[in-house]
């Protein structure tokens, strides 16, 4: 008797689902879907403010560092091991175009001179104590030129989706976040969108324990910055990519994720591979689920200024080879819809193995 009254059930219930399934809005979700896409669109709502709000705060550090360093002259950088010079004197040949380099106990040797202690100088105060020398040695009034073509102490961190990731010297001619990504070799293609740039102290000649943690590659305190590399920055003066680097600035290039969402079995981001296509995202995340509407399935794809860009990919198609497929980009979101079709079936499929199974499972509980 029990046993009648639970299929009885069963079957009201099973109509009234395939009744959902053809004309209803919100078809049978497994709960772990369901819940999966209500944590996703809270994320979503969200987010929204939290970006405005950490983009104003964010343009506002980038602002004061421009500010800091915009007008900050070479010559204040502090001088340690390994930076390389170049002197020269006038009317004395042996001290034209001459290089010295700066010696772990900290000094350069010149001719007509000997060693001068340089580590703890700037550019600046190097010359001057250079000069006293010659004054007191060789000239009355030397006419001297110097520059440091290399700050090898001062050192970058440049890690992530990098070619050549690692520890870089400044020169003049690598002097900001777009040179030293550069000399890295530039972003491979792992990379997403951002990188993280986490700003040193900038003092002019940090103690030794601060050189130290330079060299260790410590990351400055506090947030990193996030410079969005598609962004269109007003004024383009202020770009933070062009900011000027100071040692013990940290490069973080990030890698490129992208998302599946929608009707496949393990919705949720990934790491971009080289070559990942909507077929092999779709891999990724685990195949589609049988609803699952291959030929309506959609990238949402993020473009400079901040818009999104729909595309639709039709995965039968690509499937049969009568499609191309598309290449996901860092921070791609593939969407997998359902069709109306598949949900009848799918709906009665869910429905034998939910609740009947848990009804039968309940009545043989009761003898």
């Amino acid at each position: 008797m029990m046993d009648r009254q639970i299929l009885s059930r069963a079957e009201v219930m099973f109509l009234a689902f395939a009744a959902a399934a053809c004309g209803g809005p919100t078809p049978p979700v497994p709960s772990d879907a369901s819940r999966a896409g209500a944590q996703q669109a809270t994320h979503t709502t969200v987010s929204q403010d939290t970006v405005s709000q950490d983009t104003v705060s964010q343009d506002a550090r980038v602002h004061r560092l421009w500010a800091e360093r915009g007008n900050a002259a070479e010559t204040n950088f502090c001088l340690g091991p390994g930076d390389l010079v170049e002197v020269s004197v006038a009317r004395v040949d042996e001290m034209q175009g001459l290089h010295a380099r700066v010696s772990p106990a900290g000094t350069i040797t010149l001719p007509n001179i000997g060693v001068i202690q340089a580590s703890g100088l700037t550019e600046a105060e190097l010359r001057e104590r250079i000069k006293q020398r010659l004054g007191q040695t060789l000239l009355r009034d030397p006419q001297l030129n110097l520059f440091v073509t290399e700050h090898t102490s001062q050192q970058v961190s440049v890690t992530g989706a990098v070619a050549r990731p690692g520890l870089y010297g400044l020169s003049r001619q690598t002097r900001t976040v777009a040179d030293l990504v550069s000399e890295a070799g530039g972003v491979n293609e792992h990379a997403g969108g951002t990188l993280q740039f986490y700003p040193g102290s900038g003092e002019g000649c940090p103690s030794a324990v601060q050189r130290h943690q330079i060299g260790a590659g410590a990351h400055a305190a506090g947030a990193p910055i996030e410079i969005d590399l598609n962004r269109e920055w007003k004024p383009p003066s202020e770009n933070p990519l062009n900011l000027p680097v100071v040692g013990g600035d940290a490069i973080v290039v990030n890698t490129g994720r992208y998302f599946v969402d929608g009707w496949v079995k393990t919705p949720g981001g990934y790491d971009l591979s080289p070559g990942t296509t909507t077929i092999g995202g779709l891999t990724a995340a685990g195949g589609a689920m049988f609803p699952a509407d291959l030929h309506s399935v959609v990238v949402w794809r993020t473009v400079p200024g901040g818009t999104k860009q729909r595309i639709d990919v039709d995965v039968d198609a690509v499937q049969k080879g009568d499609a191309k497929d598309l290449t996901l980009q860092g921070g791609d979101v593939v969407s997998v819809p359902a069709s109306t079709v598949r949900m009848v079936p799918y709906s009665g499929y869910w429905f034998l193995t939910n609740v009947v199974r848990v009804g039968a499972g309940l009545s043989f509980a009761a003898f």
